[in-house]
């Protein structure tokens, strides 16, 4: 994880390599839109099922997947623990009581403190959709050169200073898991032992030990850049070059993936429509339990 080479775009002759930037952005704003557009836990899974796949044709190695695994669970965790605790939506069903309203102190403050189902459920709703653009996203930066990125961004007639800090940004977050690694090994070398003691103590003097290094360094090497991009005319009105021919089959495939996004979202509203009693078509029934299975 803290593998500097794991984070960074390498080259490959797969199919998402060699795809243009361009694309694999609208295909991730497509995501993006699809995403939040539904709410069936079976299309998103489905959804991310795909990403998984997008995974295996750009034939990502055991580290990323073992990266993509960790953030992924987290996220499900993260989400679906919080929403159990605090679902405050109607319908509720309680699995489990984990501060009675009767307990001393806390109960009084709290109210009691419970695990409910439908919290749990969507939460995973939730995590599921975080997943599918985090897996969109590591994909995107893993099969992707900085340079295309930067490059699309400025075909698209983004601002230079704005597109180039993206691509900084990006860039620059290898740099912290390698300086977190070399912190580290530099504090083992010392006989710094993080995890010999649980105590409070122990545990937030071994959080400043590890993070103000880091932080220095860090910083060293954002005044770095800094200096060096601007010795460079970062910023002045001078004219770049972006020419980056976009095929005409790749352009084409973006077209159709925006009408089918379009389609998608008129779908949405037409069953938001009819789930309010606004706008009902008797003559659409089958296409109205269609949306409510899949949408």
């Amino acid at each position: 994880m803290y593998d500097r080479n794991v984070w960074e775009a390498t080259p490959g002759n797969t199919l998402l390599h060699q795809l243009d930037v361009r694309t694999k952005l609208i295909v991730l704003i497509s995501f993006a839109v699809v995403t939040l557009t539904i709410d069936s836990p079976r299309s998103l899974f489905l959804l991310f099922a795909i990403t998984l796949i997008f995974h295996a044709i750009s034939r990502s190695s055991l580290a990323r997947w073992r990266i993509l695994a960790v953030f992924v669970l987290l996220g499900i965790w993260g989400s679906m623990a919080s929403q159990a605790l605090f679902y405050n939506q109607e319908p509720r069903t309680v699995m489990a009581c984990l501060i009675s309203p009767g307990f001393p102190v806390l109960g009084k403050i709290t109210a009691g403190v419970f695990v409910y189902r439908e919290g749990l459920q969507y939460g995973a709703v939730q995590a599921l959709r975080s997943g599918i653009m985090l897996s969109l996203g590591l994909l995107l930066s893993w099969t992707s050169d900085p340079r295309q990125l930067l490059k699309s961004f400025l075909s698209w007639r983004m601002p230079y200073e704005l597109a180039f800090m993206v691509i900084t940004s990006l860039r620059f977050l290898p740099v912290i898991f390698q300086e977190t690694a070399i912190v580290l090994t530099a504090q083992r070398l010392r006989g710094f032992q993080p995890f010999k003691t649980a105590s409070p103590r122990h545990l937030i003097q071994m959080a400043f030990q590890t993070l103000f290094p880091i932080l220095a360094r860090t910083l060293r090497r954002a005044a770095t850049l800094a200096s060096s991009v601007e010795s460079r005319g970062f910023g002045r009105e001078t004219q770049r070059s972006y020419d980056n021919p976009w095929s005409t089959l790749e352009r084409s495939f973006c077209y159709i993936a925006a009408l089918l996004v379009a389609g998608l979202v008129s779908l949405k509203i037409l069953d938001v429509l009819q789930f309010n009693g606004l706008v009902y078509i008797p003559a659409w029934r089958s296409l109205y339990d269609m949306m409510k299975v899949w949408m």
